[in-house]
């Protein structure tokens, strides 16, 4: 995204350390505390919940505190669709990494922090090029991580048996 967004946007120069503080490292930090480590884990690791099942609730609800940010339908259903997606891939790198919460956190925060340098957008929708660049952030993350655990010989977390049933 970094590499991307300085080719395509200029950089925010309102960006100030209270933007920081609230919007990258609170966000990041509390919402995977909360959603990750608390909605998400608890179904997953503890209820023995496949992870469909584990992430939904926690995902839906992700997805619709980013709301605030628009009242145009269209964009209200882009936002919710990129943050839901988001809260799923949180979850999914959260339960990849061996459940350590600071995996989603950092990639949260770095992802947000992409999002206030440049100036992208008011909102998590963004445009053509910061999705495009935001996908390919994303599938460097998945293949990154399905390469480590290959490359270790460890399986992974989620797979047939804990996408959809009880575990």
């Amino acid at each position: 995204m970094y590499i991307g967004f300085s080719f395509v946007f200029d950089f925010n120069p309102k960006i100030s350390l209270n933007t920081i503080l609230i919007s990258v490292i609170s966000a990041g930090f509390f919402e995977e505390l909360y959603f990750r480590g608390f909605l998400f884990a608890l179904p997953f690791r503890k209820a023995k919940l496949g992870f469909v099942l584990s992430v939904l609730f926690g995902a839906l609800y992700f997805g619709s505190l980013h709301l605030y940010q628009s009242t145009e339908l269209n964009e209200l259903l882009g936002i919710f669709l990129i943050t839901f997606l988001g809260g799923i891939l949180f979850a999914w790198v959260y339960a990849e990494w061996n459940f350590n919460i600071w995996v989603p956190v950092f990639l949260h925060m770095l992802m947000n922090l992409a999002w206030e340098i440049f100036s992208i957008s008011e909102n998590a929708l963004g445009g053509i090029y910061s999705n495009i660049f935001r996908f390919l952030t994303v599938a460097l993350v998945i293949l990154l991580t399905i390469m480590y655990k290959k490359r270790k010989g460890i399986k992974l977390t989620v797979n047939k048996k804990t996408l959809l049933l009880l575990k």
